[in-house]
């Protein structure tokens, strides 16, 4: 387990070194979520998953897009809401 410090920017970041980023085999665009436990925080790192919307009906595709534009958010965002909730 590696304990890095939060930085101060405009933004919080926490920085790694490049050892640090081969050792937990983290690469640029990576994407994380996190959760706060007892005053730390843990990363968790996203696993992509590909998926053929090229079947989907345009119904579905529209409405993909309008809770999009609605909630302002990515599409990416809106699956990965609608697949949370089936799960």
């Amino acid at each position: 387990m590696i304990n890095k410090t939060i930085q101060r920017s405009e933004d919080c970041f926490v920085q790694f070194t490049n050892e640090e980023l081969a050792k937990l085999g983290i690469k640029e665009g990576d994407k994380f979520s996190w959760e706060e436990d007892n005053g730390s925080f843990i990363m968790k790192k996203h696993i992509p998953v590909e998926i053929d919307m090229s079947d989907w009906s345009r119904d579905v595709l529209e409405m993909l897009i309008c809770e999009s534009v609605e909630k302002d958010i990515s599409v990416n965002d809106v699956i990965c809401g609608i697949i949370e909730k089936a799960l």
